[in-house]
């Protein structure tokens, strides 16, 4: 008979009661500023799931928390990725949340080196310096990030259990996405002539409001971020959610081994008392939970082409 998950998470923890008695350092975590609902600050009140999640599992550990706040870089150059394992090299975080567990995030990077991006307490040299990149190790998942349909008001009662089902309307990706691959490839091209791109998601949920396009496909955390703003008013959420996406998990270095094992322990934990779904509910996140494999193959063209 295998023991309780609580058993377990106290025996991979037992071996630490002494090094917390004596003052245990706190688990430091890289948190994005700028990611409602995932973690986000407002006049300086941090929020989101991701901030929850870190000070739920630094909680199971006996430690403290403390959170590296970073921004991703909007540019064409930026490789999250890399910015990530640079983090962590650098000595930022033992953490970073929100990681796509896949094999080619995953794998050891191409280029030895990489930047950092912009971070809370970073001198002027820091956006210079390159970075000796490790490799990474993962946690378990927590969440699954997918794609979903949301469809402007005059479309609201038309059902969408496929992407061809839009066939017709005027549909909104942003540029550069996941979702922009999928539309421009999929069914051979059905949809091609009714793409409307645009720049970001505030882009398409705003002229999805106005009436300028019938529906928008985008990322459900994008869907999740506008109605924690702005409402729903004007918008229709189909219910529709694709069938790619990824994982998403701690990641950190391959010689944090003994801590991702806690942390992973933490995690089932938390998922066998059913805590991840009311943690989300509470921050505004749609919770999906993670699929099977943990670490999801790399999407190939073909793919791009279904539902």
């Amino acid at each position: 008979m295998k023991p309780p998950i609580a058993l377990l998470l106290a025996m991979l923890l037992a071996g630490s009661a002494g090094a917390r008695a004596a003052g245990r350092p706190d688990l430091t975590v890289c948190l994005q500023t700028r990611n409602p609902p995932l973690s986000f600050r407002t006049d300086d009140k941090p929020a989101g799931f991701d901030l929850a999640l870190s000070r739920a599992i630094a909680d199971r550990l006996d430690r403290g928390l403390q959170i590296q706040w970073f921004v991703s870089r909007d540019d064409p150059d930026a490789n999250p990725a890399k910015e990530a394992n640079a983090l962590l090299s650098d000595g930022h975080c033992q953490l970073v949340a929100e990681y796509p567990l896949t094999a080619g995030a995953l794998a050891r990077p191409l280029s030895p080196t990489g930047k950092l991006p912009p971070f809370d307490g970073a001198k002027p040299d820091d956006r210079k310096r390159w970075v000796k990149l490790g490799a990474l190790m993962p946690t378990q998942p927590y969440r699954f990030d997918t794609l979903t349909v949301v469809l402007g008001k005059s479309h609201a009662d038309r059902p969408v259990r496929k992407l061809a089902d839009l066939d017709g309307l005027r549909i909104g990706v942003q540029t550069a996405t996941l979702a922009d691959a999928i539309a421009m490839r999929y069914d051979g091209g059905l949809l091609a002539n009714r793409i409307v791109h645009l720049p970001d998601s505030r882009a398409l949920f705003a002229k999805l409001r106005a009436g300028e396009i019938d529906a928008a496909f985008v990322d459900m955390r994008a869907v999740d971020a506008w109605r924690l703003h702005n409402g729903t008013d004007g918008l229709a959420l189909s219910g529709y959610a694709h069938s790619l996406g990824f994982n998403m998990g701690f990641v950190g270095l391959a010689g944090s081994a003994t801590l991702i094992r806690q942390v992973d322990a933490a995690l089932a934990d938390l998922k066998a008392h059913d805590a991840l779904a009311p943690m989300a509910q509470q921050a505004g996140l749609t919770y999906i939970p993670p699929r099977s494999p943990d670490v999801l193959p790399d999407v190939h063209l073909a793919a791009l082409q279904g539902d």
